[in-house]
């Protein structure tokens, strides 16, 4: 790949441009093509930008795989904060691709300011969040991929973390890093939990890496789940495809949480009932999801008779 164009941004990081697109090969496993352009995705009217409009491509370097991170916005007022920590990141071959949901004029001049610092974004009316994620997906080029909301804080060492661990581990499908919520750290991976509860990595946002051919493998989101659409996703990506994950160890934190975790305003049966649709698609045992039904059911309960004998104490 020739005419390499380098460029130096606003946080003094230098950031690499091709005039051409690498080619990505297809595989017979893929569940879905990825799109340089957006145009195809929806009938939605959009608006679109970036440095791919530009005739300016991210590509894969020797020593420095590009990593792709999916932005999915709506209306947030903070986005530049997002948008900058992942500009100042020490890590060099980074692609940023924005996925809006129609938030107006205002976001998107936000967007259209930042010129060639943004690979590609998109703004129109989505279906949900998970159609957002999916979108982004189909327009990723990385070989590891990630979600950092609009809310989220990435810190700057964080890629180089990644790329540390990509190297170390040549067979890794994803990545599962430390994250910050509410000061404090979320870190591990527990997959033999899986069977009977999802809560088993710090979070699907900022510190979780996929491997774009296990990604095409796995496939997209499912948008017809409101709620915990990730979790379904992370079923299949361990569960039904058997893929090897790796965790980052407590002190190497890539980010923070802020306003993320949509599912924990849920109710409580809501999110159960959601759970027990996601296990029986995936073809879990009948015993096991009757199992976790009447053990949340009993255990929500118990904790709520606690809570009055707390009180009247």
């Amino acid at each position: 790949m020739e005419n390499i164009i380098k460029k130096t941004n606003k946080f003094g990081k230098i950031k690499f441009f091709f005039k051409e697109a690498k080619i990505l090969s297809a595989r017979q496993d893929d569940r879905f093509s990825s799109m340089l352009f957006p145009e195809k995705l929806s009938e939605n009217k959009k608006v679109c930008g970036g440095a791919r409009y530009n005739g300016h491509f991210k590509n894969s370097l020797n020593g420095f795989p590009l990593i792709s991170i999916v932005m999915p916005n709506f209306k947030e007022k903070n986005i530049s904060k997002s948008i900058d920590s992942i500009l100042n990141q020490n890590y060099s071959n980074i692609e940023l691709i924005i996925i809006d949901g129609n938030s107006g004029d205002e976001t998107i001049n936000i967007f259209k300011e930042y010129g060639d610092e943004i690979d590609i974004w998109v703004s129109e009316k989505d279906k949900n969040l998970w159609d957002a994620w999916n979108k982004g997906f189909v327009l990723a080029r990385g070989d590891f991929v990630g979600i950092v909301d609009s809310s989220n804080i990435l810190y700057p060492n964080s890629l180089d973390i990644l790329k540390k661990y990509i190297f170390e581990n040549i067979d890794m499908d994803f990545l599962c890093g430390t994250v910050k919520k509410d000061n404090k750290i979320y870190a591990g991976f527990r997959p033999e939990d899986i069977s009977r509860q999802f809560n088993i990595i710090p979070s699907t946002v900022v510190g979780f890496y996929i491997r774009s051919t296990s990604l095409r493998k796995v496939g997209l989101l499912n948008i017809n789940y409101k709620i915990q659409s990730d979790y379904d996703w992370l079923y299949r990506i361990i569960v039904t495809n058997k893929m090897k994950g790796i965790r980052t160890k407590s002190d190497e934190v890539f980010g923070d949480l802020g306003n993320s975790n949509f599912s924990s305003k849920v109710s409580f049966f809501s999110a159960l009932i959601n759970e027990l649709k996601i296990r029986l698609h995936n073809k879990q045992s009948t015993g096991a999801i009757l199992f976790i039904f009447f053990g949340r059911i009993t255990l929500n309960f118990y904790k709520k008779i606690m809570k009055i004998f707390k009180f009247k104490k």
